[in-house]
Order: structure tokens, then sequence, then C-alpha cells
């Protein structure tokens, strides 16, 4: 093929449905972006033009010469394999120092249930038995379990009954993060934000829900 040329359409942000979680732009729009490029690459003559066609604008491209084959978008990465881990209550181990507390800004003590992935299981605790309060009431232990970094001990947010607890770590599990890095490290892997932002939206509720959804919507612009 020695010449080429094709249209794509893309409106502004504002015409593309609800502010917070606009129209996907359409893979012909990226297919132009990415003719450009390869053209670009390639050294091979080419010119993208911008008109506005009634209410959105118009991007074409035209090319002459050994047109070359634009490179496919990537793949997202292959989710790790941890749905098989299937812990029990009973295989949480007592620590001082089991999360973040993030009112008092200290460690506080529970049961830990640690994933090797690096996040764990915990659940508050200041009597050092399980079902059992601070002043010796009964307590169900199914109730109160946290989702944490188990270097750091901070959490995701969520207060959770142990399924869903169990779920909710085994979805932060499949991000490509190294969970066992420090805090700190981790903040600048931007699938650290997305993996945060994902849990909230699928185990929060109400406004913490809504607002992990918009969050999440700001990183796909932004990607």
């Amino acid at each position: 093929m020695t010449s080429h040329r094709s249209s794509a359409y893309v409106k502004s942000i504002g015409d593309r449905g609800r502010a917070w979680k606009p129209d996907p732009i359409t893979s012909q729009f990226r297919f132009i972006v990415r003719m450009a490029y390869a053209c670009h690459q390639a050294k091979v003559p080419y010119d993208l033009t911008w008109d506005r066609h009634e209410s959105a604008m118009r991007a074409t491209v035209t090319a002459t010469g050994n047109i070359p084959m634009p490179k496919p978008l990537p793949k997202p990465p292959k989710l790790k394999i941890v749905s098989d881990w299937k812990p029990a209550i009973w295989d949480a181990v007592y620590r001082l120092d089991a999360y973040h507390d993030g009112t008092l800004n200290r460690m506080r003590p529970g049961f830990v249930i640690a994933h090797s992935c690096g996040l764990s299981l915990v659940h508050p605790s200041e009597s050092g038995e399980l079902g059992v309060t601070e002043h010796g009431a009964d307590e169900d232990i199914r109730q109160r379990w946290l989702v944490t970094h188990t270097a750091s001990g901070k959490g995701f947010g969520l207060t959770l009954n142990f399924k869903r607890a169990t779920d909710a770590l085994l979805l932060a599990a499949t991000f490509a993060v190294d969970w066992t890095q420090h805090a700190d490290t981790l903040k600048a892997n931007p699938e650290f934000r997305r993996a945060g932002y994902t849990v909230q939206a699928a185990f929060s509720s109400g406004f913490e829900k809504d607002s992990a959804k918009r969050s999440l919507a700001e990183l796909e612009r932004a990607a």
C-alpha cells in the first residue's frame, strides 16, 4: 500500500456523557493517532489535519509512500492467580502492631492473617482473644475486618465482614503492584492508586463508593 487516508471524530469531554465518566474515545480515533506516530517513526510523509464537523472535531491522516503498520495497543498485564487462597478466621495471629490507626497515628493490636503478596486481613482487638472485647463482652468475630498493607499497617479505609474482606484483598492482589515494597515506594507506582480506588469502588458504600469511582475515571482520563 502506497497511500492511506482515514478520519475519526472526537467530542470534547463536556459533550462525552457524564462529567465524571465520559464516553470512551473511539478505537478509530486511537488508530489515527497510532498511524501518525508510526509514519513519523518510519519517516513516511504524512499529514494530520483537524477541522470541526458538526458538534465534534474530525482528525484526518493522509500518508504516501511505504505505509507502516501501526503498533497494536498494549495488552493489559495478566492478573496474578490468587483466588485459591481460602483463609480461616482461626488462622489469625495476635500482634501488638497489627494495623495503623490513622486517627491516633499509631500502631494498634489485633489478629492478623498475612497473605504472601504483602497484604493482610486484620481484626482489631484490645483483649488478645478472638470473640472477646477489651471489656470481656462477646463480639461477632466475622465482623470488623480490615484489609491492610502488611509492612506499614495502613489500610484501604474499609471495615468489612470476613468474606468481603478476603475478596477485597484478593482483588487488590491482582494488580501489578509489589505490595511487599515500602509504602513510600508504592506511591510512585501508578497502579498503586488505581488498585486502591478499585477496591474502594467495589467494596465501599454510599459517598465513598461514588468518590472512588470518580477518582478512577480521572485516572483513566489522565492515562
